[in-house]
C-alpha cells in the first residue's frame, strides 16, 4: 500500500525551494514568537504521537525533535534498536501507532522504502547521506544574519559529512554558491551528492565547486562552515582553520559556523569569535523540527 499524497522529508532532491523556505520561514518566525521555549507549551498538535526511530544515536538531533513534541503540545516515544530495515512491513506497522515518524539510520535508501509503507509522514533526522534537521538550521541561522540565501558564498572545510551532502543540495536549490574542501591531495574523495549539486547548479546559476586547497574554499566567503573534526588525527591539519585566515581570504562580512563536534583544527579565538553563530544554529534546530511537525501532520505554518 502506498499513500503518495504524504509530505516526507527523505531527501531534499524530492523538495524545491519554495517547501524549503516556507520550514526555515516557519522556524524563524517560531523563534521571534518564543525566543525562550523553557517551559512553554503551545496546543498545536494536542493528542499528537511524534515517534523518533533510531538506528544509531544522534542525542542533539533526537533533543530538538523531543522539544519540539513537547513545545508544540505533543507527546514523544524514542525507540533506539537495530531495525531490520529488509522488512517492508515495518512502516506500515509502525505508522499505525504514530502520526509522525522521524528516523535516524546508518543507511539511507531504507527510509525512502519505509516510508513508501507509512500511513504517516515520514522523516529523515538523520542518515548515512543527509543531515536535514542540522542543515535547515544553518540555513535558518544564515538568513537570520543576511536575510537571504541568494548570491551568497558558502565556504565548508572539513572531513565529508551527511551534512556537507544536504547543504551541496540546498545551497544551490536557494541561490547560494559552494565551495568546499573535504580532503587531501593524497587521498582524494568526493561527497554522494555532488553530481546532484552540479545539476542544480545548472538551472539556479550557481557554482558547486570541490577545492584542493583551504584558502581557494575560503576565498570571497560570506559563510564559513567548519565540518566535524576528524577521526583521524593525522588529518586535522587539512581542515586547520582561524579568524586570521579567514579575514585575508574571505568577505569583510564574513561568519562562522561549526558543525561539531569540534577538535583542535579551530581554535578558540575563531570558535568564541563574534562571528561565530554556531549557538545561534544548534539553537534553531528544536524550531526547525517544530515547523518540520506543524508542516507534515497540519500543513500549517508559523
Amino acid at each position: 500500500m502506498r499513500f503518495p499524497s504524504l509530505k516526507h522529508l527523505i531527501c531534499f532532491k524530492e523538495w524545491n525551494s519554495k517547501m524549503v523556505l516556507e520550514v526555515v520561514c516557519s522556524a524563524m518566525n517560531l523563534r521571534n514568537k518564543l525566543c525562550d521555549s523553557h517551559h512553554k507549551k503551545l496546543d498545536l498538535l494536542h493528542k499528537t504521537k511524534v515517534m523518533i526511530l533510531q538506528e544509531i544515536n544522534e542525542p542533539l538531533v533526537k533533543m530538538a525533535v523531543s522539544k519540539a513534541a513537547s513545545l508544540l503540545g505533543a507527546d514523544d516515544v524514542e525507540i533506539t534498536d537495530a531495525l531490520v530495515w529488509e522488512h517492508d512491513y515495518q512502516g506500515r506497522i509502525f505508522s499505525d501507532m504514530a502520526d509522525v515518524i522521524f528516523i535516524s539510520t546508518k543507511t539511507h535508501a531504507c527510509v525512502k522504502r519505509f516510508a513508501d509503507k507509512s500511513s504517516v509522514p515520514v522523516l529523515c533526522m538523520f542518515s548515512r547521506t543527509h543531515a536535514p534537521i542540522q542543515s535547515l538550521a544553518t540555513i535558518m541561522a544564515i538568513m537570520q544574519h543576511f536575510g537571504t540565501m541568494k548570491g551568497l558564498n558558502i565556504a565548508y572545510v572539513g572531513p565529508p559529512h551527511p551534512v556537507l551532502n544536504s547543504y551541496l543540495l540546498l545551497c544551490p536549490m536557494l541561490g547560494a554558491h559552494i565551495k568546499f574542501k573535504c580532503c587531501c591531495k593524497v587521498c582524494p574523495v568526493s561527497p554522494l551528492l555532488l553530481n546532484a549539486s552540479k545539476a542544480l547548479t545548472k538551472t539556479t546559476y550557481t557554482v558547486s565547486k570541490q577545492c584542493t586547497e583551504t584558502n581557494e574554499a575560503l576565498k570571497d566567503a560570506s559563510v564559513i562552515i567548519a565540518g566535524p573534526t576528524t577521526q583521524m588525527v593525522e588529518k586535522i591539519p587539512e581542515f586547520m582553520l582561524s579568524d586570521k585566515e579567514i579575514n585575508r581570504c574571505a568577505n569583510y562580512r564574513w561568519i562562522f559556523l561549526h558543525t561539531c563536534p569540534r577538535g583542535a583544527e579551530v581554535d578558540d579565538d575563531l570558535f568564541n569569535h563574534c562571528n561565530a553563530k554556531t549557538f545561534d544554529a544548534f539553537q534553531n534546530m528544536q524550531y526547525i523540527a517544530a515547523a518540520l511537525m506543524a508542516y507534515h501532520i497540519k500543513d500549517y505554518t508559523f
